[in-house]
């Protein structure tokens, strides 16, 4: 049948690269699912999720957003208490199936399809914000940031890349691979910059609960002037750990709202119904998953010790989400590496190269993996050995 060729070459993770792993012993760091493939959730969020079946909450949850009355409220709270958004749940706030899905839409309302408009994405970034460019039919521009400003935003960057056909600008905060946090100096400076060009931010938080070290986390939207130009999508996954449920959450301008809310109906029809009371019920009593950035912030740390002193390895601190942005440059490409760890290790962790151009050489290491301490230990003591005698045979 005939189709659209330029699909083909959308990026997709290739799992050829673990397929000699041993299946029964083999450990991997690579998925962004907290604590997979262990069980995480805490008893009142599945008993508000059974609760719900229970009562016969299985039918399309067409109302407030496409919220269900329970989740709305805590979403609201949510966002006053924790992101600082006063937002009108009637005008601003949308559910959807998944923040995936919320990244599509907020970036698809901004561009016009194969009509040559550009987006902005930083790299090392998200491989998702670069396929659904593609998908989109727009052009993605990368925006290139570097290891010896802990690849924080430079706004010439930005300004050089910006054309007549530029319609918005993506930014995962935390970023995704890389673990940085934007500052309030260089966010500000981003924001004259939508404003000076007319431009729409699409702002993916899904790591925002994971920030360390004291470290200000900035809304974006709340900026002087952003609110009106800013889509910020939110994720309950990374936030709560609710993978399988598919729930994400949209807070957009009041004027595109409906528009949103039509698109996303059209596309993938209102969010699993049930699902949205044990996201309600983990945002109510969302203590467990602060006492998560704890763990993870202990794992953090260990990593990051353990990989100091390894011959062609730059292991820096990540300031957000949980995962590990390693340089490995010396030793090989991503991929190289990669399959090396995996056939002769069996610890499985991403290649730099899946997240655009500027990612090669690297490995994300994920820290927020495997419920079991000596399970996770044991898969860095793995990736240890690994990069350790990967750079014995190079005679580092």
């Amino acid at each position: 049948m005939r189709i659209d060729d330029s699909w083909r070459s959308l990026a997709a993770p290739d799992f050829s690269l673990y397929a000699d792993m041993d299946r029964e012993r083999s450990i991997m760091m690579m998925g962004a699912d907290i604590f997979a493939p262990d069980a995480c959730l805490p008893e009142h969020v599945i008993t508000a999720t059974k609760d719900a079946l229970d009562a016969g909450l299985t039918h399309y949850s067409l109302a407030n957003g496409y919220a269900e009355p329970r989740l709305r409220h805590a979403l609201v709270a949510k966002l006053r208490d924790f992101n600082g958004m006063d937002v009108d749940p009637e005008t601003e706030l949308m559910v959807c199936p998944s923040s995936a899905f919320g990244l599509y839409v907020a970036i698809r309302i901004c561009v016009r399809p194969n009509q040559g408009d550009e987006v902005l994405t930083t790299s090392p970034g998200f491989s998702e914000n670069f396929n659904d460019v593609h998908q989109i039919g727009a052009i993605n521009v990368e925006i290139p940031t570097y290891p010896e400003d802990d690849f924080a935003l430079r706004i010439e960057e930005i300004r050089s890349r910006i054309t007549e056909r530029t319609r918005c600008i993506v930014i995962t905060n935390p970023n995704n691979p890389t673990g940085t946090v934007y500052s309030r100096e260089s966010l500000e400076a981003l924001a004259a910059v939508a404003e000076e060009f007319d431009l729409g931010v699409v702002v993916d938080q899904a790591f925002e609960r994971q920030v360390y070290d004291g470290r200000e986390y900035v809304n974006f939207a709340e900026l002087p002037g952003m609110r009106e130009r800013t889509i910020t999508v939110f994720g309950t996954s990374k936030d709560m750990g609710l993978t399988g449920y598919r729930v994400g959450y949209v807070v957009a301008p009041a004027e595109i709202m409906p528009i949103i809310k039509t698109a996303t109906f059209n596309y993938v029809g209102p969010t699993n119904t049930f699902a949205q009371h044990g996201v309600a019920a983990a945002y109510e009593d969302p203590a467990f998953a602060d006492a998560w950035v704890t763990r993870f912030d202990e794992r953090r740390h260990y990593v990051y010790e353990q990989l100091q002193g390894i011959p062609g390895v730059i292991a820096r601190m990540p300031q957000g989400g949980f995962y590990h942005w390693v340089d490995v440059r010396a030793l090989g490409t991503s991929v190289e590496i990669v399959r090396y760890l995996a056939t002769k290790h069996d610890v499985g962790v991403s290649p730099g190269s899946w997240f655009a151009s500027d990612g090669e050489g690297y490995l994300r290491v994920m820290y927020g993996t495997n419920g079991n301490d000596e399970v996770f230990r044991e898969g860095v003591r793995r990736l240890v050995t690994g990069l350790r005698a990967r750079a014995a045979d190079l005679g580092l």
